[in-house]
């Protein structure tokens, strides 16, 4: 046990030692870096100062007595190089191509760490645009950083020596220290085995405190036991509720890092389990270190909605509370943050926008023609009876079209207004694609379509009328959206429980990026025809919601030029 101590101990400091040395070296070489950077970026912009224009061969020179071990190149708009201070000018290539010159040419600044063509050595650039348009590149070798940064690695290895040599002799003492009771007990308890009287114990007092001692660690124990069990019970109630909440919960400590975070809100910002330090970068949003300022400067809580915080572009609802005097697992908090997923809601707020100005401007098309027709009769400016006839007619024309809108408006707000688990009513599919077809019949036979229907018997759960609309509205589409000599097909089958419906058609066609968008409000793929044919826009958007009020589900499959199927599925009747 002594060995495993003292290797335990050597090896855990040999670890720490040889990553604190790979630390500090890397930290103590990206502090040169940095100071380089600075360096040639405080060179550039002294060189960049002297003139408006810049005198390439003046600016090498002062730049030679500012800093004679580091290399200039002046880089004309066209990337020619007029002057440099290692090599002649002329022999060397077009320098606008390279990536430092480049991003200093398009964003003010520009840096690369590469290997020059010119020095065949590895150089760290830092380019600058002057005032002018010329850039400005300042160079140094990178073997200057590595030879500082190595010169380091001796020292930190004597250290560690030294680190090593230590502990090892205190190890060996603290091990001594620790096992020489255990050692004494063990004698005591040989002893009593053996049945011999040792005062192997006496120094420790053995007879009147080890074995009291030893019977209170068991009693302890006994009591540990039980105080764990109600603990992890508690903390096991607790992350339960923290993890069966649906929104996201953070708790920050009086210094904005991440005391806890449960299930939903790493599934909110894509953090693993047991990566805590993975919510601090949730912490450096400006707008939540304000927002968190705020609630303290208050005293009370503090909403804030935030877009495309995480990966998935989620629009994030933040309720930011100051907490004072409680802790968390013995730190105190100082902020609970509950974040709620409201994707969804500013999505149907959008939808209800959109659906607001649409509706605006389609009843607005038809009153504006109508207002324009009564006008113009109201003034006298139509005198002949016929014209006054087709004027009226068209007055007509555009009343019907502003009453099946507003039918179908009133369609959408009743589906939208009810939940249906089970209809009373049964339908049976076919007979209903039957009696629609028949009305439909007439307007086909203008259309130069034809419409057919096929198929079995399947009866659904869905009132007669609301299985009329939604059929009459696909095959309408199929009739408008079609060409002369065209089919419409109408399929009606049982099949797995479900009554399947398929639409198709041979006309235009849906082209990819509309198929998403068809069964939106107002939608239209061909608005030109669309309106020709009198269509309110609102046909799908009927089709979409009686099929998901009856449980159902609608499928689209479409190619251009070739027509469109669309499939429903609706369960059978009890």
């Amino acid at each position: 046990m002594k060995k495993r101590i003292i290797g335990a101990t050597l090896l855990t400091v040999v670890c720490a030692l040889l990553i604190s040395n790979l630390v500090g070296v890397l930290m103590f070489r990206s502090r040169e870096v940095e100071a380089a950077r600075e360096n040639l970026r405080e060179l550039l912009i002294l060189m960049d100062a002297q003139s408006a224009i810049t005198d390439p061969e003046g600016v090498v020179a002062q730049f030679l007595q500012a800093a004679p071990e580091k290399r200039l190149t002046i880089i004309d708009t066209d990337g020619t190089v007029l002057a440099d201070t290692e090599a002649d000018p002329a022999l060397l290539d077009d320098h606008g191509t390279r990536p430092e010159v480049e991003r200093a040419s398009s964003s003010g600044w520009g840096e690369a760490t590469r290997r020059s063509d010119t020095l065949g050595t590895d150089m760290f650039y830092v380019a600058k645009r002057f005032a002018d348009g010329m850039v400005g590149r300042a160079s140094m070798p990178l073997s200057s950083i590595n030879s500082l940064a190595l010169s380091s690695v001796w020292g930190f290895l004597l250290a560690s020596a030294a680190g090593v040599l230590l502990t090892l002799i205190l190890s060996r003492r603290t091990a001594n220290k620790v096992l020489e009771p255990l050692n004494a007990v063990g004698g005591a308890l040989q002893g009593v085995l053996d049945g011999t009287q040792t005062p192997v114990l006496e120094e420790f007092q053995a007879d009147d405190e080890l074995r009291p001692i030893l019977r209170y660690i068991d009693k302890l124990m006994e009591r540990l036991g039980g105080y764990i069990q109600s603990i992890t019970a508690e903390r096991d109630k607790v992350g339960l509720i923290l993890d069966c909440m649906g929104e996201g919960l953070i708790l920050l400590d009086e210094g904005g890092r991440v005391l806890a975070i449960n299930r939903a809100a790493r599934s909110l910002f894509g953090i693993p389990e047991g990566e805590e330090d993975g919510a601090l970068l949730l912490t450096r949003s400006r707008r939540l270190r304000e927002a968190i300022a705020e609630s303290k400067q208050r005293h009370s809580g503090v909403v804030l909605d935030v877009d495309a915080l995480t990966e998935q572009a989620r629009s994030l609802r933040m309720f930011i509370s100051p907490v004072s005097g409680r802790q968390y697992e013995g730190q105190r908090v100082g902020t609970s943050i509950l974040i709620s997923d409201v994707t969804e809601l500013k999505k149907a707020e959008g939808i209800r926008s959109e659906f607001t100005a649409n509706v605006s401007h389609e009843l607005k098309t038809p009153l504006t023609s109508i207002k324009g027709f009564t006008d113009m009769l109201s003034t006298g400016m139509v005198a002949s009876p016929e014209d006054q006839k087709r004027f009226i007619t068209m007055i007509g024309v555009e009343v019907d079209r502003l009453i099946d809108l507003i039918n179908d408006i009133l369609k959408l707000s009743e589906l939208e207004s009810v939940a249906i688990a089970q209809c009373e009513e049964h339908s049976d599919v076919l007979s209903v694609a039957r009696e629609t077809a028949a009305l439909l019949a007439p307007a086909a036979q203008k259309a130069g379509v034809t419409l057919n229907v096929s198929g079995s018997a399947a009866s659904v759960a869905v009132p007669q009328g609301r299985l009329k609309e939604l059929l009459l509205n696909l095959m309408e589409n199929g009739l408008k959206y079609n060409e002369p000599g065209g089919r419409v097909e109408v399929n009606a089958a049982a099949r797995d429980g479900q009554a399947v419906i398929c639409v198709s058609d041979t006309g235009i066609g849906i082209p990819d990026e509309a198929k998403n968008r068809v069964f939106e409000r107002f939608y239209r793929v061909d608005k030109g025809r669309a309106r020709k044919n009198g269509g309110t826009g609102l046909g799908l958007a009927i089709v979409k919601h009686i099929v998901q009020l009856y449980g159902g589900r609608v499928t689209l499959s479409s190619t251009v030029g070739k027509g469109s199927v669309f499939t429903i599925t609706l369960p059978l009747a009890e």
